[in-house]
């Protein structure tokens, strides 16, 4: 059986077959057999030079490359055999140009939780300071969950947008809780009643949807670029609650507390994202107070920490 007639059957078949997963249109499909037809056999010539589909001839093999499959004829003694396997060079194939932009908002991030004043200051007013934190335990943990995205131009500059959630630990540092009196956030101070606290934690719970404009270095495997993001970041309240751990006679006590604690029910932050590779980054600022106006201490909250991305 001659090469040439095993060419036309082979296109024939793998680009009606691989044409619609690699969108190649039945026009392209016709000139890719066409120009098989007037290959004669054992002629040494590339026909076809892309990032689709590529031809090329010895003596007596011929290998045409089809997307990410190989496909190696071996002409010798009268002998033909066919073999179809996975490219071993995709590294110098191009990325696919049709909703090839893939952002970097889905995973797991870990930081830190703090947050400032008016003046953007971490150090409170006196009347404040129960709400003073142990910022090496008060930890910012993201769960995101979903995302999709949006190219803007080519492959490497995009919108993103999801959902996660947010979960935001503050540690008291003082030997202090909150609680809600007289429609207002206010201390309980521990102290006054001779309990001395292992533990004091205020917890809030929020459901995130973000909107991020991307850039991306280029480079053919997403892998390997450095990217960039800024954005903004709705949020929900769902859920917060305290907790407090002390020892007395009885032993170890857990109190925990839920309740809304007057707590803004939807804030806005802004957000920038950067990273390469196994090393990402992010920072987030809410100008939204944590606590409604009036009911608590002006305080906007900030969170910075590294990602875990592509779960």
């Amino acid at each position: 059986m001659k090469k040439k007639f095993i060419i036309i059957m082979i296109l024939s078949f793998t680009t009606g077959y691989f044409g619609s997963l690699y969108n190649i249109s039945g026009q392209t499909q016709d000139k890719m057999i066409n120009r098989a037809e007037i290959l004669e056999e054992g002629e040494e010539t590339e026909l076809i030079d892309s990032d689709t589909l590529n031809y090329s001839s010895e003596k007596d093999t011929t290998t045409i490359n089809i997307g990410r499959r190989r496909i190696t004829i071996i002409d010798k003694e009268g002998d033909t055999s066919v073999s179809v396997t996975e490219r071993d060079d995709m590294d110098e194939v191009p990325a696919r140009r049709k909703n090839s932009f893939k952002g970097n908002w889905r995973g797991l991030e870990l930081g830190l939780n703090n947050y400032v004043d008016g003046d953007f200051s971490t150090s409170l007013d006196p009347e404040d300071d129960f709400m003073e934190l142990r910022n090496s335990r008060s930890r910012n943990i993201n769960l995101n969950i979903l995302q999709y995205n949006f190219a803007v131009s080519a492959d490497n500059i995009g919108l993103v947008t999801g959902l996660g959630f947010e979960f935001n630990n503050y540690r008291f540092s003082g030997n202090v809780s909150i609680e809600k009196e007289d429609r207002e956030i206010v201390p309980i101070d521990y102290d006054e009643l001779g309990v001395s606290l292992e533990k004091s934690r205020f917890r809030a719970i929020y459901l995130n949807v973000p909107l991020l404009l991307e850039f991306q270095t280029k480079h053919p495997q997403h892998s390997r670029r450095a990217y960039f993001s800024a954005g903004i970041i709705g949020g929900l309240n769902i859920g917060s609650n305290t907790k407090v751990v002390y020892k007395d006679n009885s032993g170890k006590t857990r109190e925990r507390v839920r309740d809304d604690f007057y707590l803004s029910p939807f804030r806005y932050g802004l957000t920038v994202r950067t990273g390469y590779r196994a090393l990402n980054l992010y920072a987030n600022y809410y100008p939204t107070p944590l606590f409604q106006e009036g009911k608590g201490p002006e305080l906007f909250p900030v969170a910075v920490g590294f990602s875990i991305l592509g779960f």
